[in-house]
């Protein structure tokens, strides 16, 4: 199964909708996951038949007023997936110690990472040519049967950082 994921658009529709045609027609992503700020830039895609996850960022209305989850928890292909926009605010100790998978946003700084078997990643921003000091980067997340691979890839489709990973039997990741 092939996942794009992005967080933190903040209402810049055109480069969410570049990322996520490029997505369906090179990659036939079945999912995406949209990790917040802006919650309603999304909306469209449905009219691309793509089916979407999302969680709120904090300066959401949906966020503010609890009518979306912080936090979801999905289970895909035997993976526990934790979808979330602030590790900080709200990953719950239950929820981390849960995953296989944390995706999350909020600092817009694109990163993997590997820690005692569970993966994170932060596909990073697509708000601006230029946020924080950091170009505008997205994700994708292969999951086949005992191969995951994940990548963060910029707005010229060209993979920044990639990892490759093996499931154990345990569920746990290693290289």
């Amino acid at each position: 199964m092939k996942i794009g994921v992005v967080s933190d658009t903040h209402r810049n529709k055109d480069y969410l909708k570049k990322v996520v045609e490029w997505l369906i027609k090179r990659h036939k992503i079945s999912l995406l996951v949209h990790l917040g700020d802006d919650y309603s830039d999304v909306m469209e895609l449905n009219e691309r038949y793509i089916e979407v996850l999302q969680v709120p960022g904090i300066y959401d209305d949906e966020y503010k007023n609890k009518s979306a989850p912080a936090t979801i928890v999905e289970t895909i292909q035997g993976l526990d997936i934790v979808l979330v926009h602030s590790l900080e605010k709200d990953l719950t100790r239950e929820d981390a110690q849960r995953a296989d998978i944390i995706l999350y946003g909020h600092t817009h700084h694109p990163e993997i990472k590997l820690k005692e078997g569970m993966l994170s990643m932060n596909p990073g921003h697509l708000k601006n040519a230029m946020d924080k000091n950091i170009p505008p980067t997205f994700g994708l997340l292969d999951i086949q049967d005992k191969n995951v691979n994940v990548k963060i890839i910029d707005l010229d489709f060209k993979v920044v950082q990639e990892i490759a990973l093996l499931r154990s039997g345990s569920g746990l990741f290693k290289v």
